[in-house]
């Protein structure tokens, strides 16, 4: 009899996305929040925008997930950014904090 041990993990994908240069400051900026709508993910995403809020005073924000945007995406755990939502989301924010909690 021979036994053959198989490991359900998928194969593995190894690229490297360079991160985003670092602003110099969050006064004035449009900060988006991604929601990705799994378990406490718009728990993480208002607890950034509230810490933000104290230190900076004029930032503001653009929630993203769920269907908060009329004619846009409906964002959910299924239905991710796809390539024309991130290009439309980067016209309107500074910068992205982004939530994938469960």
């Amino acid at each position: 009899m021979k036994l053959q041990i198989m490991s359900p993990a998928a194969a593995r994908v190894d690229f490297k996305v360079p991160p985003a240069p670092r602003l110099e400051s969050l006064a004035g900026k449009t900060i988006g929040l991604y929601n990705n709508m799994t378990g406490g993910a718009d728990v993480a995403v208002n607890r950034v925008a509230e810490h933000l809020e104290r230190r900076f005073s004029d930032v503001k924000f653009e929630r993203y997930g769920g269907s908060l945007r009329d004619g846009r995406p409906a964002l959910s755990r299924g239905t991710h950014i796809d390539d024309d939502e991130a290009a439309r989301i980067a016209n309107e924010v500074d910068a992205m904090v982004g939530a994938a909690a469960h």
